[in-house]
């Protein structure tokens, strides 16, 4: 059973054409061949391989919707996520730290199971903590904990590393081979040294309960300090987080996360047209693909691990030859789809989003009025056939095949189902698509035999009519 509660905040983020960000499970249909895809991306990512894709849509298509639908089935799989809208202060680099600020949001966004909303970074510093902690105090007692597993093994980030218990056993090491583990793994990385150093700091903080030292050293994490003599003073380290170098700390961040239990991190980017097509400056727009192109061979040429990244964009954003990502050649070359690929999206870095069918909307029409009537103690406003009757009429619109948006089609259908339980109760679904509802039909939206149905008078009207 649905809670009310749920149901009210999905149709409150469908109503306003927003995607919701908890209770998907209750409205997803379709695309089963995209999931399987993200799926089996998130299968190789857990075994150490990092990916990287395109979600392609046109506005309203289900984008960000699929990109919600990646990030909690990422979170079930015990990831963790960082999701952000790239915008005009939002980009992957720029003159003035446009991708720092990216990063920033990143990391504010940084989620998990227990944090689907983010702001999960400190949460997954303690986990770390706890760790260590663990190990040493068996080192202390010369015996492994119970089970030699570490403590704190909940259902969010539980996984114990295997080195751990490999490192109690250890008789010229006892203990120490996970620490070591992760700290060899973090400084074989370009800034893995300054990133440990920081770490290492920050350990010791949270050890003496020195929050205002701790808090310094989160600021640090999250990229808030603008110069090395700023980050020297709060923290004692003389580097920073810079726009030219966010993307190798994400990298460091993966391994990370991984090894303290976690299985990955996914990063989802939505408006990739904020890097494109409203980049004026070509200059500044071919950085940005410079940078877009070395995220793509860092995940295909073993530069990340653990990593999954997700791009969301128009087609324009994508295929303009002026500004889109395909102008940059060496993009094209490695996105572009091979001519013997056909259907199957397997096998390509683009996953382009088609349009729900019309079986598929009348399916999910059902679930949002289930959602409707359930806030209302009712069962369902109208019958199946009525619902198809709503899927038929939408799609006798001029162009519904190829621009019909599940955005377009959840906003029809729910001023009728807000008209219905509110104001018009007796009325059938007959009644509200042809019969004078604010819906208004006129002949260039109906097919051939509705408009035979209407009123003689009504006809005349259009008689003669020309442009």
């Amino acid at each position: 059973m649905t809670d009310k509660k749920v149901a009210e905040s999905i149709l409150h983020a469908l109503e306003g054409g927003m995607v919701p960000e908890n209770g998907l499970p209750y409205i997803a249909v379709g695309r089963k061949e995209e999931v399987e895809v993200i799926t089996r991306d998130m299968d190789r990512i857990a075994q150490g391989y990092s990916t990287f894709r395109l979600l392609e849509g046109a506005y309203g298509t289900g984008k960000s919707f699929m990109a919600q639908l990646i990030k909690n089935e990422a979170l079930l799989r015990e990831f963790l996520v960082m999701d952000c809208e790239l915008a005009a202060e939002r980009k992957l680099c720029g003159s003035k730290k446009e991708g720092l600020e990216t990063y920033r949001v990143l990391m504010s966004r940084l989620s998990s199971r227990s944090y689907p909303n983010g702001n999960a970074l400190e949460h997954v510093l303690e986990k770390y903590i706890e760790k260590l902690t663990a190990i040493e105090e068996g080192l202390k007692g010369g015996q492994t904990p119970p089970g030699g597993q570490t403590p704190n093994e909940d259902s969010e980030g539980g996984q114990t590393p295997k080195d751990v218990s490999n490192g109690y056993s250890d008789q010229q090491n006892p203990g120490r081979a996970w620490p070591d583990m992760v700290k060899k793994e973090i400084q074989q990385l370009p800034h893995g040294y300054d990133f440990y150093e920081a770490l290492t700091a920050y350990v010791e903080a949270y050890r003496k309960e020195d929050s205002d030292r701790k808090d310094n050293l989160l600021r640090w994490f999250r990229g808030e300090y603008a110069n090395k003599t700023a980050s020297r003073k709060a923290c004692g380290i003389s580097v920073v987080i810079e726009d030219e170098n966010w993307f190798s700390y994400l990298k460091i961040w993966a391994i990370f996360f991984k090894e303290i239990g976690y299985t990955g991190l996914y990063v989802i980017l939505d408006e990739l047209t904020q890097i494109t097509r409203n980049i004026v400056n070509s200059t500044t727009r071919e950085h940005n693909f410079e940078r877009l192109l070395s995220m793509y061979n860092d995940c295909y040429g073993n530069g990340a691990r653990n990593m999954g990244i997700v791009l969301c964009g128009i087609p324009s954003s994508i295929h303009d030859s002026r500004r889109g990502i395909f102008s940059y050649e060496a993009l094209k070359s490695r996105l572009n789809v091979s001519s013997l690929q056909g259907d199957e999206i397997l096998g390509t870095p683009i996953i382009k989003l088609s349009m729900l069918t019309p079986e598929e909307f009348a399916v999910l029409l059902e679930r949002v009025e289930s959602l409707h009537a359930m806030l209302r103690d009712k069962e369902f406003y109208f019958t199946e056939e009525e619902r198809i009757q709503f899927v038929d009429y939408e799609y006798r619109r001029i162009g519904a095949v190829n621009h019909l948006t599940p955005r377009e089609f959840l906003r029809d259908f729910l001023t009728i189902l807000n008209l219905k339980a509110e104001k018009r109760q007796e009325d059938s679904m007959e009644d509200f698509l042809y019969k004078g509802t604010g819906l208004e039909t006129t002949p260039s939206m109906i097919g051939q035999e509705d408009l035979d149905d209407l009123e003689e008078e009504e006809t005349l009207r259009y008689e003669g009519f020309t442009l």
